[in-house]
């Protein structure tokens, strides 16, 4: 219970500053653990901003060098990264990990431990291929130092399995994932939250090589043992909640998974608190699939009303805040306003580009609706020019066989026969579907498309 836990903690601090000296180390463990289990009960703002002021007070206590400073340094990166600050989280550890290796040792846990933070923040700031790598070259010094069995290498594998999805082969992840579930279940525990959380990806990645029956059958299966161990308002377990949800939608039942999400919200907000992550999460969730139920403008305003509160607890330059203008501006297009669509990603994109990188698989997603509703506003020369400049960007930081650059390569041919060249949009589509037939199911939507617009 982290809300308990901070009443406890924070309950302690004035008995401990009444008696000891307000450097003592009791007193700065404490505020470390407030710290902690501040950022534990949702709010990353404040927990970054009382181990920020921790930090100012061991550096004139302690030594530089000292073990606890550099604990809180890698806390101020962490939940930095956790306030939405991608880019500064990255260049904090970066910083950080040459003086652990000096102090501690290359192979010192914490160090390792912070190879896995560049590699895991240097994915989210959309460099995938290198965050794979990373993970990959970190993985045989933690089976040489901490064995093979040991949870942080466990964990690494599952990084790898986890980036190398997405890179773009699903089908990878999924064997990987499989692969390592019973090594966790032997090593761990069944019901271990590492192995739950395995169990939890082996279902996503089903339902991302477009088995999304089995991935509703796996999430259906995995709540029930979330339930027991974990408890029925632990957040994992919400969040399978929440895939199941998802995974209804995709099946079809688009209703039943609104009515799914409408359920889990107040659970959320309750448990959570309404200004959680994961609660705005649901939020986004309700009004896509409010959309999706045909009620184009409900969802604009659902994604409207949305908005304030992400920037109000996120942050206007938050990758969900940034999502959350991008559905804006989606849903506008949908309900018939193509130009002021248009308007709205042009002008959300460089935001991305500046938060997120430009390479970031978001960023890119954007410059493929800058050229839909290029498109959609009647002008098929530009969308064509627009798509075929996105091409080379997505198959180099996403792969040639990711669905989004597949995706692109079906716009390039739709375009193309839009501008009259129906020979060569005939042949574009013609080379595309093997390439899809090998990377997606076979009962894919995307491929049926193909096939239509062959025949």
């Amino acid at each position: 219970d982290a809300r308990e836990a901070l009443r406890l903690f924070t309950q302690l601090l004035p008995d401990q500053q009444r008696a000891l000296s307000p450097d003592h180390p009791n007193i700065l463990r404490t505020r470390n653990n407030i710290a902690s289990w501040t950022g534990r009960t949702g709010d990353a703002q404040e927990a970054l901003r009382l181990f920020t002021q921790l930090l100012s007070d061991q550096q004139r206590v302690l030594s530089p060098d000292h073990p606890n400073i550099l604990r809180t340094r890698t806390n101020i990166a962490s939940w930095t990264g956790r306030t939405g600050n991608v880019q500064e989280a990255l260049r904090l550890f970066t910083q950080l990990l040459p003086d652990q290796q000096r102090v501690l040792s290359p192979d010192h846990p914490d160090t390792l431990r912070t190879c896995s933070s560049i590699a895991s923040w240097t994915g989210r700031t959309g460099n995938v291929q290198e965050a794979l790598r990373l993970f990959t070259q970190l993985l045989p010094d933690q089976q040489r130092v901490l064995g093979p069995d040991y949870p942080d290498t466990l964990r690494t594998r599952s990084n790898i399995a986890s980036w190398t999805g997405r890179a773009g082969n699903v089908q990878e992840a999924l064997r990987l994932f499989t692969q390592l579930l019973p090594d966790q279940q032997r090593v761990l525990g069944p019901d271990h939250p590492d192995t739950l959380t395995t169990r939890s990806s082996i279902a996503s990645r089903a339902g991302l090589t477009g088995d999304t029956r089995e991935a509703l059958r796996l999430f259906t299966q995995l709540l029930p043992a979330q339930q027991r161990v974990l408890g029925p308002e632990h957040p994992d377990t919400l969040t399978t909640r929440s895939s199941i949800a998802s995974s209804t939608a995709r099946t079809g039942k688009v209703r039943e998974a609104l009515r799914l999400f409408t359920q889990l919200l107040p659970d959320q907000e309750r448990v959570l608190s309404p200004d959680h992550l994961d609660t705005l999460t649901t939020r986004s969730n309700i009004a896509f699939w409010t959309g999706e139920t045909g009620d184009t403008r409900e969802a604009l305003r659902l994604f409207t009303q949305l908005l304030p509160d992400q920037q109000r607890v996120l942050g206007h330059d938050h990758p969900d805040t940034l999502t959350t203008r991008n559905s804006i501006a989606r849903w506008t297009g949908r309900t018939g306003n193509a130009q002021e669509a248009l308007r709205l990603f042009t002008q959300l994109l460089p935001g991305q580009q500046r938060v997120l990188s430009p390479d970031h698989p978001n960023t890119l997603r954007t410059r493929s609706s800058i050229a839909s509703s290029t498109g959609e506003t009647g002008d098929a020369r530009e969308a064509l020019r627009l798509f075929t400049q996105l091409l080379p960007d997505q198959q180099r930081v996403l792969g040639p066989d990711h669905p989004n650059t597949l995706t692109t390569r079906s716009s390039i041919a739709s375009s193309t026969g839009e501008t009259g060249d129906a020979r060569e949009a005939l042949r574009l589509f013609t080379q595309l579907l093997p390439d899809q037939q090998r990377v997606l199911s076979p009962d894919h939507p995307n491929i049926l498309r193909t096939r239509t617009n062959i025949a």
